[in-house]
């Protein structure tokens, strides 16, 4: 069936929403040239003449739109499945099990005895072997160092945003459906305190992004007007701001909104410099912003048409490059010294960099939290001198038993607390959960240096290579 896995449909429904702020419509779509198309542009057209094919029994057809989304979405697991689907129904055996290698390679998951499709490759000794190491890497990997930190009651619903305060020791979290922050201090309920709600601070909407400058002993919060927040209204959407406060008491400092320009925004991931800049990404557009110090109101930094949706990002300690992890596109490096380029990080062919939420740095480390793939995993990818590629990868805890959509944490030195689950697959597009209880959010704490490299798809490389 043509369709996309669930764990896609948040990713796919900040595209759908992005695409209705720019404009663009696919009756319009459909009468240009794609090539003539901006690239989320593109990606709807050819979506939408895969279904068609699909909907129509032309196979051909088929595969040819799923090639061009491949090719517009390399890490898409789900456009790679369906590319070794209608391989093998259209008797290109050779690049079906090429698909497959790569998919293997990259530590994918997968149960492929549920598609018929493919019984014509079930002759050969090579699906075998690559669909039993696929089953195999669904299995959970890591189960051993992850520690349970934490438990977030279900009466807490869609918390998504963390922050640690070292100096301290409080673990901050922030709701989407509330617009609340809590705050582990052993005082409140189940080991929870309110620590700013919509009465204390009432700039506050949906909660997506929290980060603590120290020095300055603030609590910066990226909030805006979601569907899924309680008190949404739809004349609001698209308004979204960052809020200060005070790091000990709650209080609030100060709000600054985006300035309007007619379009849908929602600032979600963020970071604090040194220096005291703040950077956020809008989830609803291919946009990064700043607020400089003293600024009133964020600006934007850094922008282009090529990225989809936009979620975690890691500022090193220089300064000077801001990491940004894009949910179909992968990873993305800024300079942030004054020259505003930008680069695709460097990956090898054996990582997948699709489905990253959360992104931390730690020393020459980055931290990469996925959930838009099969095993869900958080992974150590080691970065080079010149912090432009990763030269290494790491998996450090992978399908873990509690795992249900893992998606944003926070870095204490080596160590990384990140909620294990999360609830946006059991609301409703307005919040409200489709059955009660909610499920308990567990916040698990790992060590980033307690794992090991491992080469996926080398066993299956020498096999190839002697004509096995």
């Amino acid at each position: 069936m043509f369709e996309l896995q669930p764990l896609r449909l948040r990713a796919m429904a900040y595209l759908i929403t992005a695409l209705m702020a720019l404009g663009s419509a696919p009756q319009v779509m459909a009468q240009l040239m794609p090539e003539r198309l901006s690239p989320p542009e593109q990606f709807s057209y050819w979506l939408g003449e895969a279904a068609t094919a699909y909907n129509a029994g032309d196979t051909e057809a088929w595969v040819a739109a799923t090639e061009k989304l491949h090719a517009l979405r390399p890490f898409n697991q789900d456009f790679m499945t369906h590319l070794i689907q209608g391989y093998a129904q259209t008797d290109q055996t050779s690049k079906a099990f090429n698909m497959m290698l790569l998919m293997q390679q990259q530590g994918l998951a997968a149960d492929w005895s549920q598609f018929e499709e493919l019984e014509d490759l079930r002759q050969h000794n090579l699906y075998e072997h690559l669909a039993d190491l696929m089953q195999k890497a669904g299995e959970p990997f890591g189960q051993a160092q992850a520690q349970l930190f934490a438990t977030v009651p279900g009466r807490i619903s869609m918390p998504e945003a963390m922050a640690y305060d070292t100096d301290s020791d409080r673990l901050f979290i922030g709701t989407v459906r509330e617009g609340t922050i809590y705050v582990t201090d052993g005082e409140g309920e189940d080991g929870w305190s309110v620590f700013a709600d919509v009465e204390s601070v009432p700039d506050l909407m949906a909660v997506f992004g929290l980060a603590i400058d120290a020095q300055r002993n603030h609590l910066w919060v990226a909030t805006g007007m979601a569907s899924q927040y309680r008190f949404y209204r739809q004349s609001a959407f698209g308004r979204t701001a960052l809020i200060k406060l005070d790091l000990e008491t709650g209080e609030h400092l100060s709000t600054h909104r985006l300035i309007p320009d007619g379009r849908a925004h929602l600032l979600g991931a963020i970071t604090v410099a040194s220096d005291g800049t703040v950077y956020a990404t809008d989830s609803l557009m291919p946009l990064v912003y700043h607020l400089p110090p003293d600024a009133e109101n964020p600006r934007v930094f850094f922008g282009s048409a090529a990225l989809t949706s936009l979620r975690g990002l890691a500022l090193n300690e220089e300064l000077n490059k801001l990491y940004i992890a894009d949910y179909e596109q992968g990873l993305m490096v800024l300079d942030t010294s004054g020259g505003q380029q930008a680069w695709r990080v460097a990956i090898p062919e054996t990582l997948n960099a699709g489905g990253i939420d959360g992104l931390y740095l730690s020393g020459n480390y980055l931290i990469a939290i996925q959930n838009g793939i099969a095993p869900e995993r958080v992974l150590r990818l080691e970065l080079g001198d010149d912090g432009l590629g990763v030269i290494a990868v790491a998996p450090i805890v992978a399908a873990l038993e509690s795992f249900d959509g893992p998606t944003y944490g926070a870095m204490d030195g080596s160590e990384l607390y990140f909620f294990a689950n999360s609830h946006w697959q059991h609301v409703r597009a307005d919040g409200r959960p489709i059955k009660r209880p909610m499920p308990e959010v567990s916040i698990l704490k790992v060590d980033i240096t307690n794992t090991e490299i491992q080469v996926v798809g080398e066993e299956v490389m020498k096999r190839l290579q002697q004509g096995q």
